[in-house]
C-alpha cells in the first residue's frame, strides 16, 4: 500500500492542521487580522472577526494568543456558541474559575466583578474568544454586550473577540443588534489568499513537512488558487488529494489536470 509520507518524502503531512503557530506563514491577511488584534490588546472593548470557512480566523486568534504575556493577559477561549443567555453567563463563570451561582444576576455580578479586579488589581487584562459566534442567539449576544458596561459605559477592562463566519457580519445588520452594533470597536473580515499568497502557502507548507521539491507545476498551482478561492482549508484539502492521485499515478508532481481531474470527479485512485 502506497503512503504519501513514503512517497513523497514528508516528515509529516503538510497540511496537518495540528501546526505550530510558530510554524504558520504570515500572509497578507493573516498580517492585516494580527495587526487588528494587536490594536484590541492595547484599547480593550469588542472586536468582530468574521471570515467563510476554513479562511483561517481561528488560526490568527491561537497565534494572537500565543503572543500575549501571561503575566499581563488572561486568555479565554470557547467555541461553544450555541447556549442560552443564562448558559452563557454560567460558561463564563466556569472559564474564569469561579463558583456558579444560583441566579443570572448573581454570575452577572461575578463576572464583572473578576474582569475589573483582574485588570484593576492584579494586572492582568482577560481576553475572551468566542469562536463559531454566527452560532449565537440574539439573546446571548444581548448578555454579552450587558457584560461590556462598565462604570456606567464609560471603561473597557476586558477584550472580547467574537469570530464567526460571514453570516455574523449580516446578524449585525439586524436592527434589533443596533446596541451591540454601536459598541464594536473593530471589524474585519478575513478573504480568501491571493494567488501569490496562495503560492506561497503552498509552498511554505511543503517545505514545513520536509519537502523542497516543487511538487506543482505553475499551471497546477493556479489551479489549485481558482478552485480553493484562496481559502487556506480548502487549499490543503486540495493539495492532499491531488499528491494522493499523482502518487497512485505514479508520478512525483502534479499538474493542472490532475487537480481537474480530483475536483470533478472526486477520484483520487489515479485510475
Amino acid at each position: 500500500m502506497k503512503d504519501l509520507l513514503a512517497w513523497y518524502g514528508f516528515k509529516h503531512y503538510p497540511f496537518d492542521k495540528e501546526i505550530k503557530t510558530a510554524d504558520t506563514i504570515e500572509t497578507g491577511v493573516f498580517k492585516e487580522t494580527l495587526a487588528r488584534l494587536e490594536y484590541m490588546k492595547r484599547r480593550g472593548g469588542i472586536m468582530l472577526l468574521t471570515g467563510d470557512p476554513g479562511v483561517g480566523k481561528t488560526i490568527a486568534t491561537r497565534c494572537f494568543a500565543n503572543t500575549l504575556n501571561e503575566n499581563l493577559f488572561k486568555v479565554l477561549y470557547t467555541p461553544l456558541s450555541t447556549l442560552n443567555r443564562s448558559d452563557i453567563l454560567r460558561h463564563i463563570n466556569a472559564l474564569l474559575g469561579l463558583t456558579n451561582r444560583f441566579t443570572k444576576s448573581a454570575n452577572y455580578q461575578q463576572i464583572q466583578k473578576e474582569l475589573l479586579d483582574c485588570r484593576e488589581h492584579r494586572g492582568r487584562t482577560v481576553v475572551l474568544i468566542i469562536d463559531e459566534a454566527h452560532l449565537l442567539k440574539v439573546g446571548t449576544l444581548e448578555e454579552l454586550r450587558l457584560l461590556t458596561n462598565f462604570k456606567m459605559d464609560s471603561f473597557d477592562p476586558f477584550v472580547l473577540v467574537l469570530s464567526g463566519q460571514s453570516d455574523l457580519k449580516r446578524i449585525m445588520d439586524y436592527a434589533v443588534m443596533e446596541p451591540l452594533n454601536q459598541r464594536i470597536r473593530m471589524r474585519y473580515h478575513m478573504t480568501g489568499l491571493s494567488e501569490k499568497d496562495t503560492i506561497n502557502y503552498i509552498v511554505h507548507r511543503l517545505k514545513w513537512a520536509g519537502c523542497n521539491s516543487p511538487l506543482f507545476n505553475n499551471d497546477g498551482l493556479g489551479a489549485i488558487h481558482e478552485y480553493s478561492y484562496g481559502i487556506p482549508r480548502l487549499i490543503g484539502n486540495i493539495c492532499e488529494e491531488a499528491l494522493t492521485y499523482a502518487m497512485f499515478c505514479d508520478k512525483k508532481t502534479v499538474d493542472a489536470d490532475m487537480i481537474l481531474k480530483v475536483k470533478t470527479t472526486g477520484d483520487i485512485s489515479g485510475k
